[in-house]
């Protein structure tokens, strides 16, 4: 069963009738210190519909609220039932725009916008079980199978954590070869320029993961 947890100011929402009838949800009402669902210890959402969004936006509600959530869960969500942009208000468009810029791009608030209560059902249920029991499979993050040339070989090293394609052009152009990048030592990996010490520890920790830590490649002629 997938639980969530509901704030009881939704107890007569369209979402809770919803969730209540939807099969492997648990659903549990009460009172929350903070947002109106929680899906994990790590996540809670705060469910507005478009006008009450703008509402909150004028107030400066919507933004107390996320500080809140701030405070007890790490990854805070605001969900929007409704287009916040066309409703009929005094506020500019362009300023609803920038409150909900300013809530993804300078406060890492995640901003979900969907139709109606339904939607919001569907994606919280969705969100609990992902976040509860995983995706159910594993998800292929390098999905490409690209043929041996240049391009190729940045793409495989632009792979590494805190490379990218320029680094990786950096590091192939160094070193010459895809091999030659796999088998370098911390202190040459360091000699590229652009790479910084704590880059070059994540790229050899990777490469050798699962191996003894103490024991370093010996260094490419």
């Amino acid at each position: 069963m997938v639980k969530i947890y509901a704030d009881m100011r939704e107890a007569k929402s369209g979402v809770i009738k919803a969730l209540s009838g939807m099969e492997n949800i648990e659903l549990s009402v009460g009172e929350l210190p903070c947002g109106d669902y929680v899906l994990s210890p790590e996540v809670a959402v705060e469910r507005k519909s478009a006008n009450d969004f703008v509402l909150s936006v004028m107030s400066g509600r919507v933004f107390e609220q996320v500080g809140r959530m701030k405070m007890d869960f790490k990854r805070p969500i605001v969900m929007i039932e409704g287009d916040p942009l066309k409703t009929r208000s005094q506020i500019d468009p362009k300023a609803v725009a920038g409150a909900i810029s300013s809530l993804i791009a300078i406060q890492e608030v995640s901003v979900i916008m969907v139709a109606d209560a339904a939607e919001t059902a569907v994606m919280l249920s969705t969100m609990a079980r992902h976040l509860q029991e995983g995706l159910g499979y594993e998800i292929n993050l390098h999905p490409k199978k690209p043929k041996p040339n240049p391009d190729a070989a940045q793409y495989v090293i632009s792979s590494l954590p805190g490379v990218g394609p320029g680094n990786a052009k950096k590091l192939l152009d160094h070193f010459g070869s895809i091999i030659r990048v796999m088998t370098a030592t911390t202190e040459e990996i360091m000699k590229v320029k652009g790479i910084g010490p704590k880059t070059a520890v994540r790229i050899h920790e990777l490469i050798h993961f699962g191996e003894d830590a103490s024991v370093q490649p010996a260094p490419v002629a």
